[in-house]
């Protein structure tokens, strides 16, 4: 029986060998270390586990990733050796999110890229989503150039669906990839439409089929269930986005464990799907559809979904990336929720319930900053569009209610301009922030300052355009 933990799987509460370099150092690449020190065991210097991984992270593998990957030149053909370089940034930074295609398959695929048009097309949507996701944050028209050049030969060179073929997972994600790409570049039509045609390579790999999915081996069937949640995900996000009908169900299995994918990524996947499970079709109905069916009951309910204490604590276990992307999720539904209620006139100043509050999006603003804040800029922008079509709705949700709002305090205006100020800083540092949402940003910080103008902290409101 083991006795002692290593320094990381101790302070992380997870379960270690206890052999000279443990199982988990080796899968999350750690610095495996043992230390007899009372002060270090107690509970009390216990620290979040995002935080003890990216502190015994292998200094020299940590600085690799931390560099942007540079667009390719597109006149020249794609290199092995950039291909390659690609694979540990998007093992890093898509993967976790996307947990279908592993480095070896991208390497198999890189292989075959000359004499495979399928894994061509994908080696060329895996590229472009990986560049777009590594450099959100430069302000550089050429990468949203490559990213459109990468995305539309990932469609040319893919080979036509005919009679007698069924599509691979390997098509299907690169539909994703694709469907990511055009997100990217505002183009959110053609984002519909490759996420349809994903959805619809999963009806046809006939994932819902209990007896086929029982037939294959472990791995195969925990990644195809992954696929078909990435779709379901993928999918709630767009119906708010795009307003558009929902056509996946919940999966009547979740994905099950795969030793190969990792615990850190299993359990944050997990994370993700129960947070999308919240948007049920009675929440995409109302949100679509005919919102004076919004009750004040119904918005009591969802309000104590989203208010989980459980789900905090697991959350705060995860790496910083995976929090990022969950807690921005989980500000943004919240907001969702009062937008629905503010429609149906359920809102007052003295509510019980905290979605039912006109202060209520003041009050996340402020949770919101105080999260991002402890995290990096860029741990925010490798999520690209996504976090940032949620972050624009919270801000434009904020600056809304601070323009039309009740007079309040100096003291409290202030610190209400000081977060709009603060999340505008973010958002405007994101490489493909679209030029409509960024004018509808500048007017309402026009309008804020022209209101408070006494203020001095409404300067900053100010945007010159040198900002990306």
């Amino acid at each position: 029986m083991v006795v002692t933990a290593c320094d990381p799987c101790r302070r992380r509460k997870v379960r270690c060998n206890g052999q000279q370099r443990c199982q988990q150092c080796e899968h999350l690449d750690l610095r495996c270390t043992y230390t007899d020190n009372q002060q270090a065991r107690s509970r009390k210097n216990a620290v979040r586990r995002g935080t003890l991984i990216s502190e015994y992270k292998i200094p020299s593998t940590k600085k690799d990733l931390a560099a942007p990957a540079s667009p390719p030149d597109l006149s020249l053909p794609l290199s092995t050796a950039y291909l390659h370089n690609l694979i540990p940034k998007y093992m890093a930074y898509v993967y976790p999110f996307n947990p279908i295609m592993t480095g070896d398959e991208i390497q198999d695929s890189i292989r075959k890229i000359d004499s495979d048009r399928d894994h061509a097309a994908f080696v060329f949507a895996f590229t472009g989503v990986t560049i777009d996701l590594t450099q959100s944050n430069i302000a550089a028209s050429h990468v949203s150039e490559q990213v459109a050049e990468l995305a539309r030969r990932a469609i040319e060179l893919r080979t036509p669906l005919l009679p007698g073929t069924r599509p691979s997972i390997l098509r299907a994600i690169t539909s994703v990839y694709i469907q990511m790409c055009y997100m990217s570049l505002g183009q959110h039509d053609l984002g519909f439409f490759y996420l349809r045609e994903a959805i619809s390579m999963v009806h046809l790999l006939r994932i819902e089929d209990k007896a086929l999915m029982a037939s294959l081996d472990l791995a195969e069937r925990s990644r195809r269930r992954r696929l078909y949640w990435l779709c379901f995900i993928h999918e709630r996000f767009m119906s708010i986005f795009h307003f558009s009908p929902a056509t996946l169900s919940p999966h009547t299995a979740f994905p099950e464990d795969d030793p190969a994918l990792g615990p850190w990524i299993s359990h944050g996947w997990m994370q993700v799907i129960k947070t999308f499970l919240l948007l049920e079709p009675t929440f995409l109905s109302l949100w679509i559809g005919d919102r004076t069916q919004v009750t004040a009951v119904w918005v009591e309910q969802k309000h104590r979904e989203l208010d989980d204490e459980l789900w905090e604590l697991e959350v705060s276990m995860l790496t910083d990336s995976q929090q990022a992307d969950l807690v921005v999720t989980r500000q943004w539904m919240r907001t969702l929720l009062w937008q629905m209620a503010m429609s149906n006139c359920l809102l007052s100043s003295n509510a019980s319930c905290p979605s039912l509050s006109l202060e209520t999006p003041l009050r996340l603003s402020n949770q919101l900053r105080r999260f991002l804040t402890k995290i990096s800029q860029n741990t925010i922008q490798i999520h690209g569009s996504s976090i940032l079509n949620k972050l624009l709705e919270i801000l434009n949700t904020i600056a809304d209610v601070v323009i039309h709002g009740q007079q309040v305090s100096l003291e409290e205006t202030t610190s209400r301009i000081d977060d709009i100020v603060f999340m505008k800083d973010v958002i405007f540092s994101f490489r493909n922030l679209q030029k409509v949402s960024k004018n509808i940003l500048i007017e309402k910080m026009h309008l804020i300052r022209e209101r408070f103008e006494h203020i001095e902290v409404s300067e900053q409101l100010e945007w010159d355009g040198s900002t990306p």
